[in-house]
């Protein structure tokens, strides 16, 4: 089972497991996108800049608006005639789904990855 789908099934995952390097690389091609996504003014172009960051096609019917923050975005899958309001923020290691005809308001965070209480794997992720 790779990082990707252990990250998916749950439990900790070290802070020292090497697989994280594969991870950090997909961060840090979000944090570019992301950039680009929120100096956007255009929907249409948000769609096809939040497409690349997920890895899936945005459904013309789903509108989100900037400014939008993910930490990852390959495990958040989104339908169709969803509204996504001003900045919301998405950390979806643990997997986001959002199925269709969804409305999700201004501010809002959906998180679905932790850290361990024990102060010694506290960088671990849960």
């Amino acid at each position: 089972m790779n990082i990707f789908e252990r990250m998916r099934a749950g439990g900790i995952i070290p802070n020292t497991d090497p697989a994280w390097t594969e991870v950090w690389e997909i961060v840090n091609q979000t944090i570019a996108l992301s950039a680009k996504l929120n100096a956007s003014g255009n929907v249409e172009e948000i769609r096809a800049i939040l497409s690349e960051i997920l890895g899936q096609s945005i459904d013309s019917s789903t509108t989100v608006l900037a400014p939008f923050s993910t930490n990852f975005g390959k495990h958040t899958t989104i339908g169709k005639n969803v509204f996504i309001n001003h900045g919301c923020s998405f950390l979806d290691l643990g997997g986001i789904t959002i199925e269709d005809d969804v409305l999700i308001g201004p501010q809002v965070k959906l998180v679905t990855e932790n850290h361990p209480v024990d102060p010694s794997n506290r960088k671990s992720l849960d």
